[in-house]
């Protein structure tokens, strides 16, 4: 394998994500090449600082609850009336003439979302089960 071949599957390397015999191509392109082998440990280290970072949680500085709170109550005293929005007939008619189309597209999109929060928690329950 060359060096193009490899990039793709550095992250992989990184999260112990690739198959065995995926691992050992990359292997033996890594113990022949320096430059990929700079670019896994870069990888190792990015993975390995997100871990630490998923586990770290930060504090938000003291003076911020104040800061808010003064922020509130300096703007308390203004009356915001709400802004309704001008939407042009075209725009009206553009949608309800394309309504299937863009309830499809919402549900692909639902879908979709769906699929990858599933994928999440499946990886992230896997990564805790190796841990």
């Amino acid at each position: 394998m060359n060096c193009e071949q490899v990039a793709p599957y550095l992250p992989g390397v990184s999260g112990d994500e690739l198959g065995d015999e995926s691992m050992r191509w990359v292997d033996a392109h890594l113990a022949t090449c320096a430059s990929c082998r700079a670019d896994a440990a870069r990888y190792r280290s990015v993975s390995i600082g997100l871990v630490a970072l998923r586990d770290h949680e930060p504090a938000p500085p003291a003076y911020l609850a104040d800061a808010i709170v003064e922020h509130v109550r300096a703007e308390s005293h203004r009356r915001y009336l709400p802004v309704s929005p001008v939407v042009p007939a075209e725009l009206v008619r553009l949608v309800q003439d394309n309504r299937d189309a863009i309830a499809s597209a919402a549900g692909v999109a639902l879908a979709a979302g769906a699929a990858y929060a599933l994928w999440r928690k499946v990886r992230s329950t896997r990564t805790r089960l190796a841990t």
